[in-house]
């Protein structure tokens, strides 16, 4: 494929981002003040200006916790399912036949292939150097290509995923390697374990499973990245509930070395961010549902879910791998849907986190981060959030085309307007972006926001939920055709209009 290099135009930075530094710079000062203002902190849970630092925060919460797990209901100990699966990074295998159906560049994969990543033959020209990005005020266009051709129909976005992904790598999150070399594990109506073996190394891990009542055949499965408010919602529309351990693939408290079975059978990833360690773990887990024959757990039928840092997993695991038929990141923040160029504008979670309080982005984003101010120094570390949000617009991709990378499998973002930390209006957009893109790919009900809530509790069960995640499950877990979903639906104080955000348009992909 022909390539040019593309130098994204630079922009002036917009009003938002001007507000923001001149909020910011007065109160850099005044320490505690600056953090309840959003200008920084360590808390993804803090709450704006109107509350105080770390008040919603519920007991036994660190910063960045996700909500504790939900009720343990596990089932009755059962028949194991089990099986193996050599490594061969993804096979699109022909039902009955173990021949392989792969898509040549620029074809969109065979009707019910069923594979971990469709654009891993694609032919990409080289990616942008460090040296050749330019700052980008706007939201990057999805739809322009590395070699600055704008797409034109809709095969052609499994490439261009592909383009995502590796800038996403590249600049942000780090690799993810390829199926390893051996997976195998077993599948009980208790427990899903994983045990695999990779350049000489091997390791296991096991994930708790919570049968839902009265299970009959196959049944869909969530896997819930350290538990759910909504797990009981979950159980009793008869999907499996899987619960994630993270820190057996990926210890986030860990680094230097970093330890976990990702870094463990992949040695040569030291540098791999843990939103994409964790991603890799849930796509080990679904090689060993795919094997176990469906006894148990339907592995065509899985979802991911979490909340805080554990909804930026899930919805990085969501991107990463095309087997996950839905994504419900909850309540993410930083380095979840929010776009990063948006992040220290909006005054949300200070954006060292996503490397200096825990590893979860690679260390690639190194470059768009300023760091090194000594953590009681309240005014050095605010003017460093400072300068790390302009490095933000010399990033050659954001999230909103991460949000594409799920296209068109089903998605519903799950957001809390009340609490600024958690940037839910650069959410909002970001999202707005994102829903262009389905759009564009002809599933726009595939995309469903929601943060039109009430109760500003940080990953707290919601009843507004309930409909729009039962509809979810049911359209995309249990393929109910009848079921409804596509609303977007922001809460009014974080209205914001898409338009100011792009300098593109929307193409009519055909």
């Amino acid at each position: 494929m022909q390539h040019t290099t593309r130098k994204t135009s630079s922009r002036p930075l917009g009003p938002l981002y001007r507000r923001a530094a001149r909020r910011c710079a007065p109160l850099a000062a005044l320490g505690a003040l600056a953090l309840a203002s959003g200008c920084g902190g360590d808390d993804e849970d803090a709450r704006g200006p109107a509350q105080a630092v770390g008040s919603q925060q519920p007991a036994g919460m660190q910063p960045g916790d996700s909500t504790a797990p939900g009720d343990d209901t596990s089932g009755e100990p059962g028949v194991s399912g089990g099986g193996t699966s050599e490594g061969n990074p993804d096979p699109m295998l022909e039902p009955g036949t173990g021949q392989t159906t792969g898509p040549t560049p620029g074809q969109l994969p065979p009707e019910g292939a069923f594979v971990e990543n469709s654009g891993a033959d694609c032919e990409l020209g080289p990616l942008p150097a460090a040296t050749d990005l330019t700052e980008l005020g706007t939201l990057p266009d999805p739809f322009t290509g590395l070699n600055g051709e704008r797409l034109t129909s809709k095969a052609q976005w499994r490439c261009r995923r592909q383009e995502i992904l590796k800038l996403a790598e590249t600049f942000i999150y780090g690799e993810k390697p390829g199926k390893p070399e051996s997976v195998s594990g077993t599948v009980t109506t208790t427990e899903l374990t994983v045990n695999i073996s990779n350049q000489g190394q091997s390791a296991s891990f096991t994930a708790a499973i919570t049968m839902p009542a009265n299970a009959s055949g196959p049944v869909p499965a969530i896997i819930g990245y350290g538990g759910s408010s909504f797990q009981n919602t979950i159980l009793e529309e008869g999907v499996a509930f899987i619960n994630f351990n993270l820190a057996s693939v990926g210890d986030e408290t860990t680094r230097n070395p970093k330890t976990g079975a990702f870094y463990t059978v992949n040695p040569d990833h030291a540098g791999t961010g843990m939103l994409v360690a964790w991603a890799w773990g849930v796509s080990r887990m679904i090689d060993v549902l795919e094997a176990s024959g469906a006894e148990l757990i339907d592995a065509r039928a899985v979802g991911v879910h979490g909340c805080s840092r554990s909804g930026k997993g899930a919805f990085i695991a969501g991107a990463f791998d095309e087997r996950v038929a839905l994504t419900l990141p909850f309540e993410s923040g930083m380095a979840g849907v929010p776009a990063f160029r948006m992040i220290v504008p909006e005054g949300g979670e200070v954006l060292r986190n996503a490397y200096e309080y825990r590893p979860w982005a690679g260390d690639v984003y190194l470059q768009f981060l300023v760091l090194g101010a000594p953590q009681t120094d309240m005014a050095a570390l605010a003017a460093q959030n400072e300068q790390s949000g302009q490095l933000q617009f010399r990033l050659p991709l954001d999230t909103h085309e991460v949000i594409g990378m799920v296209a068109p499998r089903g998605l519903f973002v799950m957001g809390n307007p009340h609490i600024v930390n958690l940037a839910p209006r650069s959410e909002n957009v970001t999202v707005q972006a994102g829903a262009q893109i389905y759009s564009a790919l002809g599933a726009a009900e595939n995309l469903t926001y929601l943060s039109n809530i009430t109760d500003g509790t940080h990953c707290a069960f919601r009843q507004e939920f309930v409909p729009p995640l039962q509809q979810n499950i049911r359209k995309f877990l249990k393929k109910d055709a009848t079921a409804t979903t596509g609303s977007l639906d922001a809460h009014p104080n974080i209205a914001a209009e898409l338009a100011s955000s792009i300098a593109w348009e929307t193409p009519a992909l055909q």
